[in-house]
């Protein structure tokens, strides 16, 4: 086994570094296919809202280009009027007459841009919604093998965040892309019938713009595909580490998880770094190229007028104004472009999974469906491998028979196959050979639906959905002839089969009985509760075939009771296929089958294989717990000592209501008691303010990035002043006017000079900021989710779904805000402001009206369209938020889903979600974009008025003709760069939105966390642990007691255990010992010294944790266990391999480790998919025994492994834990805890019984009942 994997993937992130340098695929042609077929996906209706709003832009577009025009004939007035060839009151009405003409431009262009903005951005949301509706069907669809590959989450993840992208692309964006381009040509048809000479020269700019676009395109579309790769890694990585936040924080490897999360962002930020030449080359070149036609159209069109080619100087402005236009509106399809490439690449990723053929496609309508069952089942030598696992044979030659209507009960060691017999049962695997038959048909030429419905799974780990019970149930009935009926009819199946499992008393004293409820997987029921649902829902269709899958092992002995009769009962008249632990819930099987590596061992029923004496009866004996097994005498000093701290002074409540959630009728809400909502909204001046605050290694950079916007900012004013310069120079003589004019066209050149330096400054600048940003933010995003209380995680809004789509997300919309974007937002500001100025400098009348009357309304407007863009933005993310918990929960559970043949109610539900948001957005939406049309049509009439006015002082002699045009021009272009500022708003307000909440994600105080006053505090020996009066409601159900005033204390090398039904208090008090929570009144004290006083970092040094569900993350074997040690001075990979393997021996893990082709260095999947329960669970347990803690916390540690190995890691847990450390164990299997030195019976948030298991059993109380339930013979 190697020693050392760090040079294995040092080189493995190396050879990605350096396949990013060059990009070989993605060329533009394939983002054009990408992005041209994300239109494939709206209906006719949308396609001809789409048509209608292209022709509003188009429209809108030529309505920007008839400005020279206008402008044009406004500068022969003057000039006629200078030359004295005109009256000052010709001049005056001429005026009045050209300035309605922008009056009725404005208010077309209001209409023209409120339609196209409104129906591109509805559409949007519909195109989008069907994208989202498209991969999620395909999801569904696809077989279970294609999960163990990659993660749910993340697929949910795509969903949300690419369909963000490619909305973004298509929206008011492609409207601007439209209105620019149709504005590009009209503008040179314009010029062209003016003057076609000068216009055909000027054309030149079109082609070598192409080429620009072109290039950079291909070299950007590349590289987002290889950084949307590696953040779809990143994102899986990111789901493990937020779907296992209990075992993050219990041994704090949180700081770890963020540093290997910072992996993939580091390869990504190195990718991305490309992209600043890319960025900088295309926008320099873009902008260089624009002031050279610029510079060529003033030398020509000089040349030309002196010469006699051009008879009216108007028509010389109308051109080069005409190019102006086209020039600008050109060089803001640059921007457009990054947005248009991002689209096209998210989209592809959309696609690919949308286009995948499945395997094994539970929606395929082909296969035969008998027309009754009869419920034999046959293996005829099947041999299996998992796919992610080839080498590592599961079943091997393996043949059984159960019989129609009997029971059948598979046992073994974990890991010998029984599970898999499951998931060929259900199909979701394909035998590599061999053949299992229904009825004597192969089930791979069944129809996988009808298969599934009549064949019906319960689970060891139930999953329930969001909503009622009655829905839960219900689900049951999903492609069955019951599906489409009355609601009264559905009902009264649903109460049959919860009274068949035994639920029926207890959903019946819920607040509004079936009509409850239930919370975000059920959250607000007990383990017993959930798992009587889950049996009706799966019985509810009356299946004839059932198969049970560890389906009590998570229960306490009375729930594990109660549900094993509710089985017993669903099993009468049905085939039953039981996988089982706990041998005393299938020893009235009709055959027990006894498993070992993949073939059968043994096999007859419980008696035979008794009297046979072989592996079954050695199980029997480990498991049994007779009662009548001589008494101990009681330890008089534990009695005397501790009497005092148990109280007993309650007594049960009522019947059934064994969930914390429901105890007294107690209503079901969680109270809001912390508005998390409610955060700071901050402005964009202050959220740039905290990001520059915050980055301030970034400081020369933004030096550059202000450096290129200043630069950036100068080329309007310039552009005025020449202009201006232009008109100035008209009535010199030929010689005076060519000089003067390649003077001012060498000056263009000057111009496109700077812009080549500038925009490329800038592009390489905002680039790299971005990529910064974006690497930093998603880092400090997770380590701020994952520093979060525990009670933050405990919010439904606050599910793994929708705080990884928010890791991805929400830096993504600050770079739309800190890229490329808020530098062409400060160069238009300056544009503006200098604008302003200028014509204020040089007329201060006219400036002063236009700037007031004008520019003040606009810009006003503009602000106001900046706050309702981020309301609206913010709605949205709300409404939405909904549907992406839904796509999360289904692809995380795509078992549960497959089995009940969920897949078409799911993505209606869905579905109906995603319409319900679009009915909800749909006013709003309308409404903004009024506010958004105004800031594109309101600088056509403050030009008006500044024509209109302009002309006035120049009748009166109030101002000459230079400063006229220099402030006219002046306002001209300020107008432009307004406009052209609130076009980025919904880019602005998406990243002000996405940092105002990463703000207020890292700024909130945590109750449980590292102080100045505790930051040195650390736990010494830990001899005693004692709770004081402890009493403890979680936060979001404060009304509701779990633990009513605990007294009970620890001492140095005991071992305690805690028992009783689901929902008393038993893992509440692991919590509080873990210090996920504090007790809500009381004290829990170390060594005398109150557990709050310690750093909880340095306390959980000296506390390991081992749950019922174990957490593993998706790296090696080696690196899981290695995050066990407390050792912050080592990596994982740098712990000695003897040292990981003397753990894995001691939980019994090293033979099968040992066994696996890449051995230590498996890879064991997003959250240990490619191990069964029992390997998980081992590899957990030798994360814990690696810590050598000084109190050890097992949760059900061992409910999910085999007798055998379960004896095994209880004997490696004695034997490996710290020799005077405290263990405290929670246990339903009483088995495991029988040698316990105290075992404390929970029942109601109290301790009913104390004392030895034989003191206990002499009790013949609570514990004695229990162990009764569970004894075998």
């Amino acid at each position: 086994l190697p020693s050392s994997r760090r040079e294995m993937k040092t080189e493995a992130i190396e050879g990605e570094k350096g396949a990013a340098t060059v990009p070989t695929s993605d060329d533009p042609a394939d983002s054009f296919t990408a992005f041209k077929r994300i239109f494939k996906y709206a209906g006719r209706f949308e396609l001809s809202l789409q048509t209608l709003a292209a022709f509003a832009a188009v429209a809108s577009g030529a309505g920007i280009a008839f400005q020279p025009l206008i402008i044009g004939q406004f500068v022969t007035t003057v000039t006629d009027f200078t030359s004295s060839q005109s009256s000052p009151s010709q001049l005056r009405s001429e005026a009045s007459r050209l300035a309605l003409y922008f009056v009725y431009l404005g208010i077309a262009r209001f209409l023209l841009s409120y339609v196209y903005n409104a129906l591109f951005t509805y559409t949007a949301h519909i195109i989008t919604r069907n994208i989202r509706h498209e991969y999620l069907k395909s999801a569904l669809r696809q077989e279970v093998a294609f999960f163990d590959v990659g993660s749910g989450g993340s697929i949910a993840t795509q969903a949300t965040s690419n369909g963000r992208m490619i909305q973004g692309g298509i929206s008011e964006k492609l409207g601007l892309a439209f209105q620019g381009i149709a504005a590009f040509i009209t503008a040179f048809i314009i010029a062209f019938v003016v003057q076609w000479k000068l216009t055909l020269i000027c054309l030149s700019i079109a082609p070598a713009t192409l080429v620009v676009n072109g290039v950079a395109g291909g070299f950007m579309g590349a590289y987002e595909n290889q950084i949307l790769e590696v953040n779809s890694k990143a994102n899986v990585f990111s789901e493990s580490a937020l779907s296992s936040v209990r075992t993050a924080h219990a041994f704090e490897i949180r700081d770890k998880l963020v540093d290997r999360f910072d992996e993939y962002l580091s390869r990504a930020h190195h990718i991305g770094n490309n992209l600043s030449i890319v960025f900088g080359t295309f926008f320099s070149a873009e902008y260089c190229i624009v002031y050279l036609g610029y510079g060529l159209a003033f030398w020509q069109g000089i040349r030309m007028l002196s010469r006699g080619g051009i008879v009216e100087s108007g028509d010389i402005f109308t051109v080069i104004m005409s190019v102006i236009i086209a020039a600008t509106q050109l060089t803001m399809l640059a921007p457009y472009m990054v947005d248009f490439t991002r689209s096209a690449t998210a989209a592809s990723k959309l696609f690919e999974l949308i286009d995948r053929k499945s395997e094994i496609d539970p929606c395929d309508d082909t296969g035969h469906q008998p027309p009754e069952v009869v419920g034999e089942i046959e293996f005829n030598d099947v041999t299996f491998a998992y796919p992610t696992r080839p080498g590592v044979r599961v079943l091997d030659n393996f043949s059984m028979t159960a019989q129609a209507g009997k029971v059948t009960a598979l046992v073994g060691q974990s890991g010998s196959g029984k599970s898999t017999i499951v998931g060929l049962l259900e199909r979701w695997y394909n035998p590599e050979s061999g053949t299992i038959k229904l009825d004597g048909h192969p089930i791979d030429q069944l129809n996988l639906s009808w298969l599934r419905k009549n064949v019906r799974l319960v689970q060891q780990e139930p999953i329930l959905y969001h909503g009622t019970v009655f829905d839960n149930i219900k689900q049951g009935l999903v492609g069955t002839k019951w599906e489409n009926t009355p609601r009264e009819q559905q009902m009264e199946r649903v109460q049959e089969a919860a009274t068949m499992a035994f639920a029926h008393e207890f959903i019946s004293e819920l607040p509004n009985g079936y009509d409850t409820e239930i919370g975000h997987r059920g959250c607000l029921l007990s383990g017993g509760q959930k798992q009587r649902i889950a049996i009706a829902r799966c019985t509810v269709s009356q299946p004839k075939i059932l198969l049970l899958d560890e389906a009590t092992s998570a229960l306490d002995p009375h729930a594990e009771g109660v549900v094993q009769r509710a089985l017993d009962k669903a099993s009468e008249g049905r085939t039953t296929i039981v996988i089982a632990h706990k041998l005393a819930t299938i020893r009235q099987a009709d055959n027990i089958i006894v498993m070992k590596k993949g073939r059968i061992v043994e096999h007859g029923t419980h008696d035979s294989l008794l009297a046979r004496d072989g592996a079954y009866a050695q199980l029997v004996r480990v498991q049994d717990l007779a009662v009548s097994s001589p008494r101990s005498q009681p330890d008089p000093e534990w009695e005397s000592v501790n009497d005092s701290k148990v109280n007993t002074a309650s007594k049960p409540s009522v019947p059934g209501s064994d969930a914390p959630g429901y105890k007294n009728s107690a209503t079901i809400q969680q109270k809001e008691y912390a508005n998390y909502d409610d955060y700071k909204q901050r402005n964009i001046i202050s959220v740039i303010y905290r990001l520059l605050r915050e980055t301030p290694e970034l400081r020369f950079v933004y030096g550059l990035v202000l450096t290129g916007c200043i630069a950036g900012g100068a080329t309007f004013p310039g552009q005025a002043i020449l202009l201006s310069s232009v008109v100035d120079i008209l009535g010199l003589s030929t010689t005076e006017l060519e000089q003067k004019g390649n003077f001012l066209a060498t000056m263009f050149i000057v111009l496109a000079a700077g812009c080549l330096i500038s925009y490329f400054i800038l592009g390489y600048a905002t680039n790299t900021v971005a990529q910064h940003l974006g690497h930093k933010l998603r880092k400090q995003s997770l380590h701020d989710i994952l520093q979060q209380d525990l009670q933050f995680f405990d919010r439904e809004e606050n599910s793994t779904g929708a705080l990884v789509a928010r890791v991805d997300s929400n830096p993504q919309a600050i770079l739309e805000l800190m890229g490329f974007n808020i530098g062409l937002v400060l160069i238009a500001s300056l544009n503006l402001f200098t604008c302003s100025v200028l014509a204020l400098a040089y007329s201060w009348k006219l400036g002063l009206v236009v700037t007031c009357a004008g520019l003040t309304p606009l810009v006003g407007s503009g602000y106001l369209k900046i706050r309702l863009d981020a309301k609206f933005d913010y709605d949205t993310s709300k409404r939405y938020s909904t549907s992406a918990i839904i796509a999360s929960e289904a692809v995380t559970s795509i078992r549960t889903i497959s089995s009940l043949t969920m897949e078409h109610s799911v993505l209606a539900r869905y579905t109906r979600e995603l319409d319900e948001a679009m009915a909800e957005l749909k006013r709003p939406l309308f409404t903004v974009m009024a506010s958004f049309a105004f800031t594109q049509s309101a600088e056509y009439w403050f030009m008006a008025l500044g024509f209109w006015y302009g002309c006035r002082l120049l009748s009166f002699d109030q101002v000459t003709i230079y400063a006229f045009f220099v402030a006219f021009l002046g306002v001209f272009f300020s107008g432009q760069s307004a406009s052209q500022l609130f076009q980025f708003s919904s880019s602005i307000t998406k990243g002000v939105n996405a940092a105002n909440y990463l703000f207020w994600l890292h700024d909130l105080q945590r109750t449980v966390r590292e102080t100045d006053i505790n930051c040195k505090n650390c736990p010494g020996a830990v001899d005693t642990v004692d709770l004081d009066n402890v009493k403890f409601s979680y936060p979001l159900r404060p009304e509701i007691p779990v633990l009513k005033g605990l007294d009970l204390s620890f001492k140095k090398a005991q071992f305690i255990a805690l028992v009783g039904a689901s929902g008393c208090g038993k893992s509440t008090v692991i919590a509080l010992l873990e210090r996920f929570y504090d007790p809500s009144t009381g004290v829990i004290k170390i060594d005398s010294l109150p557990l709050a006083s310690f750093n909880p970092r340095l306390y959980r040094k000296n506390v390991a944790l081992v749950q019922q569900q174990p957490d593993l993350f998706p790296v090696s074997i080696r690196e899981n266990v290695a995050f066990g040690l407390s050792d912050d001075t080592r990596t994982e990979l740098e712990v000695e391999v003897s040292q990981i393997e003397s753990a894995l021996k001691a939980a019994n893990a090293w033979d099968f480790v040992s066994s696996l082709p890449d051995g230590l260095a498996t890879c064991v999947g997003f959250g240990g998919t490619q191990l069964s329960g029992g390997q998980k669970q081992r590899i957990a347990i030798a994360r814990a025994l690696i810590r050598n803690p000084r109190i050890l916390l097992l949760d059900e540690a061992t409910s999910a492994l085999d007798t055998e190995s379960e004896n095994a890691v209880h004997a490696a847990i004695s034997a490996g834990r710290n020799g005077d450390g405290i263990t405290v164990a929670v246990a339903h299997r009483l088995s495991t805890v029988k040698d316990a030195d105290i075992i404390c019976v929970f029942h109601d948030g109290q301790i009913m019984e104390i004392g030895s298991h034989y003191d206990l059993i002499g009790k013949g109380g609570m514990y004695s009942k229990m162990c009764e339930a569970q004894t075998l013979e």
